[in-house]
């Protein structure tokens, strides 16, 4: 049998690990998909988990560019990369997401529905509290008004 050198052994295995973390990378980039499914937010604040997520892509990339490349962008570096992002998003990003959100969701459902039943009758008493000082704030404004309409 033909013996490999280990060079082309050395770079076998930077692309088996340039796979794995490229999965790696999409896989927490699904996290971060089921969080805005389970709490919905704006778009500001998808922007700045994108930007953290992007800061963090960066730093893995680059640890792992420098350990097994001594800091070389080699091209099947970053093909596998995307190879293992291509990977994971055919093979099992739907079904991560799915049932993650789905897990979740009734999690925070069922959460939502406790705390709910529990804070009910702070949230009526609550409402009248809010009532009575914003009725008494309102008529403080009316007086402060007048006052610096007279000076």
């Amino acid at each position: 049998m033909m013996a490999v050198s280990a060079a082309i052994s050395e770079q076998a295995a930077s692309l088996g690990v340039s796979i794995l973390i490229g999965g790696a990378l999409f896989l927490l980039y699904d996290i971060f998909r089921i969080f805005r499914r389970v709490v919905p937010h704006g778009n500001f604040w998808i922007g700045v988990e994108d930007f953290f997520y992007w800061l963090c892509c960066t730093a893995v990339v680059f640890v792992m560019l420098y350990r097994e490349n001594d800091g070389m962008v080699r091209g099947f570096s970053i093909g596998g990369i995307m190879i293992g992002m291509l990977l994971y998003y055919f093979l099992l990003s739907r079904f991560v997401i799915r049932i993650n959100v789905m897990v979740f969701g009734t999690v925070f459902g069922l959460l939502g529905k406790i705390f709910g039943t529990i804070l009910l009758p702070f949230r009526k008493h609550g409402k009248k509290i809010i009532y009575f000082f914003r009725k008494r704030l309102k008529k403080v404004c009316r007086a402060v008004k007048i006052g610096l309409c007279k000076l």
